[in-house]
């Protein structure tokens, strides 16, 4: 069981100051962005300008075109004079240059404070995704503190519902294949209906069936311990060894995964809510859910909750792609 700590006791004085340094350069920036600031920390000579935040803050703008930074900077080595960085970006290069050496044991233990709170937004429901930064991050954590959960729905309905449209999008565009297109669609059209319960079951459904696609569990594990760090060991592993840099091992590894991971505990582990004990859990539970033992309506933010997971899943897993239906050796055993 995950608690909610007292918000004022949030972060220690050295781990807050670290997160001030860090914030004051990412606040606004999406992950694509560790690409420019490896580089830049990379370059032999610089030009002589300061870098400011406006400039950062600026970065989404041109996030597609981040993948070309690297071989711009090879261009500009050698040929440009030196540079002299702003003291903020300095903070950043020396805070992620002691990080590089780290193993992932060591990376989440050092910045474990703020593994934690994503670790217990996840257990209330939330993934931190791509459309979240650290300043989102403490203000959702201070939102369940403060018992105003709405405040997150908000997040993602704000503007006109830009964000859960975008989430929608991404996904609409990601299954070609049939049956997740047909579980997708389905769903997709019973949230628009405002039927949150038959959105619920056919999301619920294509979760499970993508996440034991995409990370390959042993056959026949049972539920406790696929959706848990020991059923994601290996996906980690093996994307932490190809995450060089401190941004990207940030966003998966203290806030992505931790998230992720106790939503998915949540949703597909009985914990205390068994069927022997006839009380329901206050939130979605896949068996509760689709073996027909849900008494009360399910409510949209937690369709949100559960599109933000999907999205995050197709996201940070995709690139591991390998379709296929759900078959009996991936399903796993229904037991907590």
């Amino acid at each position: 069981m995950v608690c909610l700590k007292n918000n004022k006791g949030m972060f220690s004085d050295e781990y807050n100051r670290m997160i001030k340094k860090m914030d004051r350069i990412t606040k606004n920036m999406s992950p694509g962005f560790v690409e420019l600031c490896q580089n830049i920390s990379k370059l032999d000579s610089v030009l002589k300008i300061n870098i400011s935040l406006d400039q950062l803050s600026a970065s989404k703008r041109v996030e597609n075109q981040i993948q070309d930074f690297t071989q711009i900077s090879k261009q500009l080595t050698g040929i440009l004079p030196s540079i002299q960085l702003s003291k903020e970006m300095q903070e950043y290069i020396q805070e992620a240059k002691k990080s590089e050496k780290l193993t992932e044991e060591e990376f989440e233990k050092k910045y474990f404070e703020e593994f934690e709170i994503c670790q217990s937004l996840g257990a209330k429901g939330w993934v931190v995704s791509r459309y979240s930064n650290p300043r989102h991050i403490k203000n959702w954590y201070k939102a369940l503190i403060e018992d105003e959960p709405e405040k997150i729905t908000q997040f993602f309905e704000k503007d006109n519902g830009c964000v859960i449209k975008s989430a929608i999008n991404m996904l609409e565009s990601k299954y070609d294949d049939p049956v997740n297109r047909n579980y997708y669609s389905r769903g997709i059209k019973a949230f628009q209906d405002n039927d949150y319960m038959t959105c619920a079951m056919y999301l619920v459904g294509l979760l499970e069936a993508r996440v034991n696609a995409l990370v390959q569990f042993r056959p026949k594990t049972r539920y406790r311990e696929k959706f848990s760090d020991k059923g994601f060991a290996d996906v980690k592993q093996k994307q932490f060894s190809k995450s060089e840099f401190f941004f990207a091992k940030r966003f998966y590894f203290l806030n992505v995964y931790p998230s992720l991971i106790a939503f998915l505990n949540r949703l597909f582990v009985d914990g205390e809510y068994i069927f022997e004990k006839g009380v329901e859990p206050p939130y979605i539970n896949r068996n509760w859910l689709l073996h027909g033992k849900c008494g009360r309506e399910i409510e949209r933010f937690e369709c949100i909750q559960l599109i933000n997971a999907l999205e995050t899943v197709e996201y940070v897993l995709g690139e591991k792609e390998k379709e296929g239906a759900l078959d009996d050796e991936q399903d796993g055993e229904n037991e907590n």
